[in-house]
């Protein structure tokens, strides 16, 4: 879906892997697994549970799950299989177990031991719970969704089965349908207003949604604002369609002002349970047809995340839009999940730029940035990540490369912290502080950013993000970036 937020993710694939990042964290108390299906407090909800525990049986059941929340698995798997042993009837033993064998990735044995529990009580809906997430883990959406569909019927209102069934249209987070590459290497949308599985998505999944946002950003030697509309329609059998327009207005001294636009209209289709494909054509106020592809194949560990685009508006600075500046080119992006905590990960981007609608060659960008990222905590989430980056614009010649405020050459190392906090409430905090060391330019410099994202109702929330750039990676000098918009669904 090219929209602002495509054009975000083009100024931020441009701006911000140079990000370093710490947000200011309001800690806020949560369970150790508020996001899955929770561990059982005394019982499992089932017709045939006894509703008198055996007070010894109530301590060994307490003890196991002081050492889940502690994540003392091995402990906890070896008196939950003694627990198991001793009342192979017993749901709430069978329930640990199971819950256990998921979190160390015994996912076979989840369901068999899950199985057992569901044989005496077909119903029973902590336990149909637990077994759609082991599903969800090796990529049975369909048959998580039917089970979670079924429930939600008889239990409108649980939260967890709502996350759950969201998770089974996006099992890598609903962020992740958005086209962005790894969220902490941008300082423009992806980060500054998350896109985390908010109670007022979850609840009216599938629906319509339309969002409705502005950006403005202004730099040394002129501004550049967009406003974009875009309607999505509910995902339905794996399809989803999307329509909107982009207006672009660019300000420069010497040029004055000047106007663009992009209408388009697109396509997400989920091929596989681990492939996604986006694709959107339309025409820009420059009488040239463009398009937008994004693909996404994530299978567990590894993920693979290629975009393109050709012919759309060069959005970038003032310029480019008052000189009719179109683009065309490529991103790819790879992650490999090392641990729980640990990642790594390389990006490349190729785009040809042109001015005079096509028929003023401006040259093209090469950029090669490779990272790490580490998980500090993870509620809230505090990432540290260290990269460094390789940028080239080739510009035709010195007087061409003047008449857009592109950095020629950067080669940079950065260190940054990335932190995001989501309450009860879906309200999300977020932002980074940092800096990197210009190798090519000689320059040290800092970047900052603060981002808020809050559903005020099932229907509609707002978002948005201020950033504040010492010395950018594309502009030279401080720049001010400011955006705001609102969500609706319906």
């Amino acid at each position: 879906m090219l929209s602002i937020e495509n054009h975000q993710i083009r100024s931020s694939q441009k701006t911000t892997l140079c990000l370093l990042s710490l947000m200011a964290i309001f800690l806020f108390p949560h369970g150790i697994l508020a996001q899955e299906s929770p561990v059982p407090s005394g019982k499992v909800h089932s017709k045939t549970a006894n509703s008198s525990v055996n007070i010894d049986k109530q301590k060994e059941q307490e003890e196991i799950e002081r050492l889940i929340k502690e994540k003392r698995y091995p402990e906890a798997y070896k008196l939950a299989r003694q627990f198991h042993k001793q009342d192979p009837k017993n749901l709430n033993a069978i329930y640990l177990l199971a819950y256990i064998e998921k979190e160390v990735h015994f996912f076979r044995k989840g369901l068999l031991t899950l199985q057992e529990g569901l044989s005496i009580d077909p119903e029973n809906v902590d336990l149909s719970i637990l077994k759609s997430e082991i599903l969800i883990k090796e990529g049975h959406l369909k048959k998580a969704r039917a089970i979670l569909q079924h429930f939600k019927k008889s239990h409108p209102g649980n939260k967890t089965i709502q996350e759950d069934l969201l998770k089974t249209y996006f099992p890598n987070g609903y962020e992740n349908n958005i086209p962005a590459m790894d969220q902490h290497l941008f300082s423009l949308g992806q980060i500054q207003s998350p896109f985390e599985m908010d109670t007022f998505l979850i609840s009216a999944l599938p629906s319509w949604n339309l969002n409705i946002t502005g950006l403005g950003i202004n730099y040394s030697g002129g501004s550049v604002y967009i406003a974009d509309a875009q309607l999505e329609s509910p995902m339905a059998s794996g399809l989803r369609f999307i329509a909107g327009r982009t207006e672009y207005m660019g300000f420069s001294p010497g040029l004055g002002s000047g106007m663009n636009s992009w209408t388009y209209a697109g396509l997400d289709t989920r091929i596989s349970d681990h492939l996604d494909l986006l694709i959107d054509a339309g025409d820009t106020s420059l009488g040239r047809a463009g398009i937008y592809s994004h693909l996404f194949y994530n299978p567990g560990v590894f993920s693979l995340d290629i975009q393109g685009v050709n012919n759309m508006v060069w959005g970038d600075f003032g310029q480019a839009v008052q000189l009719n500046g179109s683009e065309s080119g490529v991103s790819v992006s790879a992650s490999l999940q090392l641990s729980r905590r640990l990642s790594v990960g390389a990006n490349y981007w190729y785009y040809d730029y042109t001015l005079d609608n096509g028929s003023l060659s401006y040259g093209n960008l090469h950029n090669t940035f490779g990272y790490m990222d580490y998980q500090i905590t993870e509620d809230p989430s505090l990432d540290l990540l260290v990269g460094y980056d390789d940028w080239s614009v080739m510009a035709n010649s010195p007087a061409i490369a003047a008449l857009v405020p592109e950095i020629i050459r950067q080669q940079y190392f950065l260190v940054a912290f990335n932190g995001l906090k989501q309450y009860e409430n879906g309200l999300a905090l977020n932002g980074q502080i940092g800096g990197y060391n210009d190798f090519y330019n000689h320059l040290a410099s800092f970047e900052a950013a603060a981002g808020i994202r809050y559903p005020v109702s099932m229907h509609w929330s707002f978002y948005g993000n201020a950033v504040y750039f010492e010395e950018s990676t594309i502009y030279s000098g401080p720049s001010e970036e400011l955006m705001l918009g609102i969500s609706f669904l319906f």
